[in-house]
């Protein structure tokens, strides 16, 4: 599954006061605008309730950031003297041209936004940096305070990497939990859509832990635009879209959610088909995700040890990855099983479900005696000592969910896929252990070996999707680059940094910011009042 990031928000901010453009006039303007739809969208999000009301408003987040950031390279390539390269005009007219925008400083830019994978949301951080690109930090309202255009870059493409792979979470859970049952065909566009947001938001991360720009203007500032955490971002995405690729196929986590829909009248008519899988293909491919996942973990539990760091991440992100990386090499034991079953070994099949169950912190299985595996004996207590284990088994998959969905909200209800996916390959793992022990016991009776050694035996995994290369923005259209060589209109007195400390942290009662019928208070101002 996709972890549910939570979007951060930003104080106003006017370009007019720190910059100006001898070539481009407008463009400071032009860029605060655009930077007030995005911050705009941003507190609106934070003002709905999680769930499907969120996600519904996701594309609206990511069309202000798309419409964004083509400025911000823009201003960031003027005020490094570089030329800026028209991609589009290059394309139509056959060479390569580039624009040159002027950028000159009044004063340093001061951008403030609020971290959200910061432990404690980065109240401690005081430390200041020499390097050019981020001056100064220091919290203000819940929100960090940075200077230089890179920080301001850093963190918007942060919030890119967030917004992408919320989408991705969003469409998969629309796909396996619909209520309604949906085709196929259906669930694979859904997965592949996923996937590309998921491998451009690993792309995203890349580039903000690659580039040097970013590393210099980001050390020692926040954990969340550190370039570790967004070394360790990248790989995670990149760890749940090679889980897609597997997801796609995967009949058996399909039927087994099915099974438990309400709605689903197919069972009337047919039993759910499963067709046969590429078991030993599947089973590489979630190793190399568990990789992925495990590279994240560590990475994100190394940010703010070292010498300089300020902060740590917080614990759910690395916590999350942690039980992404289990549930990874717990996919992959259970399609090792497969293809023994397939090949009609069923006893060696048990085993790997069995062997499956330890990644995940699942006790037992159907058969087995507690905490022991002893072949195929099946344990012949009964009574008390079946409820005993029973018990035990309930009270460690608690235990271990609280590692997958701690510190969630909502008084420890989770949503569904907030546990990474551990929940639902459970279930996968007990039912098909269930049917195996039924068929084994009736029919083969083969010999159960010990699943210990198979788990110390999984094979390195294999790429399905090539690392992606970092990303590369959009840039400005001749249009756009021709209408900022205009003066700005004087008439349209825009500030937007009139009120740095707004009510965007207080909730919005159902009926919204007034009374139905009623008027807003003369205090709000037009960009707090939503109609």
């Amino acid at each position: 599954m996709v972890y549910a990031f939570t979007l951060p928000t930003t104080s106003p901010l006017s370009f007019q006061t720190f910059i100006y453009s001898p070539t481009h006039p407008s463009l400071p303007q032009t860029a605060s605008t655009a930077r007030h739809a995005l911050r705009l969208a941003l507190k609106a999000h934070k003002r709905l309730p999680r769930g499907p009301r969120q996600d519904a408003h996701l594309p609206t987040v990511l069309a202000a950031l798309n419409e964004y950031i083509p400025y911000l390279f823009a201003i960031s390539a003027g005020l490094s003297g570089q030329s800026f390269q028209n991609e589009q005009l290059g394309s139509i007219a056959g060479w390569s041209r580039g624009e040159n925008i002027e950028v000159s400083l009044r004063a340093e830019i001061e951008a403030a936004w609020k971290p959200t994978l910061s432990a404690g949301s980065g109240l401690n951080i005081h430390a200041p940096s020499t390097t050019p690109g981020a001056k100064s930090i220091r919290p203000r309202g819940g929100r960090v305070s940075g200077q230089g255009i890179d920080f301001e870059i850093a963190f918007t493409l942060t919030t890119l990497g967030y917004v992408l792979s919320r989408l991705a979470r969003a469409g998969i859970l629309e796909s396996l939990y619909a209520p309604t049952t949906q085709s196929q065909e259906q669930r694979t566009a859904a997965v592949q859509n996923a996937t590309r947001n998921l491998l451009l938001a690993s792309s995203v991360h890349a580039l903000l832990a690659s580039s040097p720009a970013f590393s210099a203007a980001t050390t020692a500032t926040v954990p969340d635009i550190d370039p570790s955490t967004q070394s360790a971002l990248s790989a995670l995405a990149l760890s749940e879209a090679t889980l897609l690729a597997v997801l796609k196929d995967d009949a058996y986590i399909t039927a087994c959610i099915q099974s438990r829909n309400p709605n689903d009248r197919e069972w009337m008519v047919r039993a759910p088909e499963i067709p046969k899988v590429r078991a030993l293909l599947f089973a590489r491919l979630c190793v190399r995700a568990a990789e992925y996942a495990e590279q994240a973990a560590a990475g994100l539990s190394a940010v703010g040890s070292g010498a300089g760091r300020v902060g740590r991440v917080d614990e759910e992100v690395t916590r999350y990855a942690g039980v992404l990386g289990r549930v990874a090499r717990a996919r992959a034991c259970r399609f090792f099983g497969i293809d023994a079953e397939l090949a009609g070994k069923v006893g060696e099949g048990i085993a790997w479900l069995r062997a499956a169950r330890t990644p995940l912190g699942l006790r037992g299985g159907v058969g087995s005696s507690s905490g022991q595996e002893e072949g195929n004996v099946t344990s012949s207590k009964g009574g008390f000592s079946r409820l005993k284990r029973e018990w035990a088994e309930r009270r460690e998959e608690k235990k271990i969910g609280k590692d997958a969905g701690a510190g969630r909200g909502d008084k420890g209800v989770l949503d569904a896929g907030d546990d990474a996916g551990r929940d639902e390959e459970g279930r996968v793992i007990a039912m098909l252990e269930t049917k195996w022990m039924k068929m084994n016991d009736t029919i083969n009776t083969q010999a159960i070996p010990p699943s210990a050694p198979l788990l110390a035996s999984l094979p390195s995994g294999r790429d399905i999707h090539t690392p992606p290369a970092p990303y590369k923005p959009a840039s400005l259209d001749e249009d756009q680059l021709a209408r900022m060589q205009a003066l700005p209109d004087e008439s349209v007195n825009m500030r937007f940094g009139s009120d740095p400390d707004d009510s965007e942290e207080e909730p919005v009662s159902a009926g919204g910011p007034t009374a139905p019928g009623g008027f807003p208070d003369r205090s709000q101002t037009a960009s707090n009042v939503y109609y």
